[in-house]
């Protein structure tokens, strides 16, 4: 990594086990799931027919009880924010919160006294507009179809079929003017930004399940480039919204359990599928120096961070698929092992030196064992941590959930269990009870179906 020392200083969470980190990890130490029937959610996502409560495609991780009026100022934001984008701002603002910046922010503090302001030991933090940026990772953000519903049902001809050219009057009509900044993948990142006044370096990357991890690697670059003095970085991801839940020929079903909590099943060559989620993960980061200066108590250092990508059998032959049986077709087991080898490059670490891992494994047996091969060559017998286990597969969030959760077993130097239906059956160190990290490292793997994998090792600060 380059000479500055890079800290994670804050994190926020909204899941489907907690909001805040505290709340997060406490869950996560104890082993609850927020995988349950869809049945429970209470946002305005689809719920199965009766009877059909228990059925696979109706198994998620809905985060129930959020209210975006609770945390969302100014109120009126929310008409142009949809549930991803306010999930995003919403651990944002936790994230600034743990970071101590909640009472300097937004920025105010002209780019002509800044200098002056640093030096001053009675000043906290003095960050200028100009010098804090936002970087987030996001997805395709889709809408309720009921809030298109009656522009379609105007472009129905006599005979009841559609007629294409009415839709862009019928849309002006029907549809309310404002209604595309509720979905844009970039608003994260732009909401965020305004509400803290930034002035610096702002992008979205729509990359997947590496999107968040893609965009932490562009924040530690806006900072060493010295481009940004503080970064506010994450991703926010859904996979069980109206539209998401009817395109699912890119990962397998996962099936009922006996007991649904336990329907989301991480390495289980047993398991048939890809339970879906929702989530967001946000942080702040800084150079050791910057957090030093103004008495912040970094939560983990990023030591190295790689990114690498080798096609899948599928993306080979341009192909998209949800089979169960062919090997190869989704995933990259040597795109994870050249990510892993350059990030511990990068942070001067053998695998010796890493205390756990928090694995991308999802439930499918394609990818996971593609993720479980490269393990076993990279990081054999290492604890294994599988987040996707508790919180389903959250999309583009769920990149930046894996580093929260490394982020926060380095700061309390516990490696948190994983959910297991059948620990046996695992071919990995699977953790199935809390237990205490004995070294400085961890490693956070995050990968795609096509074959990109990033690899980001996190250290406790000494």
């Amino acid at each position: 990594m380059p000479e500055n020392r890079i800290v994670i200083t804050g994190a926020g969470v909204a899941s489907a086990i907690g909001l805040g980190q505290q709340d997060f990890f406490d869950a996560f130490l104890r082993g609850e799931s927020g995988v349950r029937s869809l049945a429970d959610r209470d946002d305005e996502g689809p719920v199965p027919p009766p009877g059909c409560e228990n059925d696979g495609f109706w198994i998620g991780a809905p985060i129930v009880g959020f209210d975006g009026k609770q945390f969302v100022k100014p109120r009126k934001a929310l008409k142009v924010m949809s549930r991803e984008i306010q999930l995003a701002y919403v651990s944002a603002m936790m994230a600034i919160e743990d970071a101590g910046l909640d009472t300097v922010l937004p920025a105010s503090v002209p780019a002509a006294d800044h200098s002056a302001a640093d030096q001053s030991a009675s000043d906290s933090i003095s960050f200028a507009p100009q010098e804090i940026g936002t970087v987030f990772g996001s997805e395709m953000l889709y809408g309720p179809p009921t809030e298109l519903a009656e522009a379609f049902q105007k472009c129905l001809d006599e005979n009841g079929d559609m007629d294409e050219s009415r839709f862009g009057e019928a849309a002006m009509r029907s549809v309310m003017p404002l209604w595309m900044l509720k979905y844009l993948p970039n608003m994260p990142a732009c909401h965020v930004g305004i509400a803290v006044n930034a002035h610096g370096p702002n992008n979205s990357l729509v990359v997947g399940d590496t999107s968040g991890p893609a965009a932490l690697d562009e924040a530690i670059s806006c900072l060493t480039r010295r481009i940004a003095s503080c970064m506010i970085t994450g991703a926010a991801g859904t996979r069980i919204n109206a539209t998401r839940l009817n395109y699912r020929n890119d990962l397998p079903i996962a099936e009922a359990t006996p007991k649904i909590a336990d329907a989301s099943r991480p390495f289980d060559p047993e398991s048939k599928g890809v339970v879906g989620g929702e989530a967001a993960a946000v942080f702040v980061l800084e150079t050791l120096a910057s957090s030093t200066r103004r008495g912040a108590a970094p939560l983990a250092e990023v030591v190295g961070i790689a990114s690498r990508f080798v096609a899948s059998g599928g993306m080979s032959l341009a192909k998209r698929s949800c089979d169960i049986h062919t090997a190869g077709i989704r995933g990259s087991a040597k795109a994870i092992e050249l990510a892993v080898a350059d990030a511990m490059r990068k942070a001067k670490v053998t695998a010796n030196d890493i205390g756990f891992v928090v694995s991308h494994a999802m439930g499918d047996p394609i990818i996971d064992v593609q993720e479980r091969d490269a393990l076993q060559r990279m990081l054999p017998n290492i604890p294994v941590v599988t987040p996707i286990s508790t919180l389903g597969h959250t999309g583009a969030a769920s990149g930046s959930i894996e580093l929260l959760v490394g982020v926060l077993a380095l700061k309390r130097n516990m490696i948190p269990p994983s959910i297991q239906l059948s620990p046996t059956t695992h071919t990995k160190p699977v953790v199935s009870d809390a237990q205490r990290l004995t070294k400085r490292y961890g490693i956070c793997l995050s990968h795609t179906p096509e074959g990109a994998a990033i690899a980001t090792v996190l250290a406790s600060v000494n």
